[in-house]
């Protein structure tokens, strides 16, 4: 079991063993207190672990979830999403001692099942094809779908009033990467904002 999972299964044990404590010295002085109702206000604040965006949650479909964040380790790289409605902020940590590199053009973005390249923000004509990350550094871009963006107008990628409503929107994000002189791979993240 990693650190992660023991944190994630100790804090629950933590604050249950707390409210135990607390209903006894609740019983000692003789007040009735509910300890169900207590459990049930904090036990749905202990189980979210997702990002939330303008009160949009956004978490991983196969990865596992950590509170606040989306991060994920795959290999030497440690990939983190920042979601926003219009623009996704990637940090791709490259953890081992060799070069890896990222082809932005063959990176796709997908929105509910529709396919688009991703685009880079801002959009500029030095924006970078393929960018290496050295040993023990990180990169970062911005990036959204390329089929929101019209001229110089530009769609958001999820709708926060849409997603009240009840809708739910899937997003893949398909990353080819390269370590060192292996053959290009590629790493998908699925994510369900609801």
């Amino acid at each position: 079991m990693t650190l992660l999972i023991l944190i994630l299964i100790a804090i629950p044990i933590c604050i249950l063993i707390i409210l135990l404590w607390i209903y006894n010295d609740y019983r000692k002085y003789k007040k009735q207190h509910s300890f169900l109702l207590l459990l049930f206000w904090t036990l749905p604040a202990t189980m979210q672990a997702q990002y939330v965006d303008k009160d949009c949650c956004i978490s991983f479909k196969w990865h596992e979830n950590q509170q606040g964040k989306l991060e994920c380790i795959n290999g030497n790289l440690t990939y983190e999403f920042i979601p926003n409605e219009s623009f996704w902020k990637i940090v791709i940590r490259n953890n081992s001692s060799e070069t890896a590199q990222v082809n932005w053009n063959n990176a796709q973005f997908i929105i509910n099942g529709r396919a688009s390249g991703l685009l880079l923000y801002p959009v500029s004509e030095s924006s970078p094809a393929k960018e290496i990350i050295n040993g023990n550094s990180e990169i970062s871009e911005t990036c959204t779908a390329s089929i929101l963006i019209e001229g110089t107008k530009s769609k958001k990628i999820y709708n926060p009033k849409d997603i009240r409503k009840g809708n739910k929107i899937t997003v893949s994000i398909i990353l080819p990467i390269a370590i060192a002189n292996k053959p290009q791979f590629f790493t998908t993240f699925d994510f369900i904002i609801k």
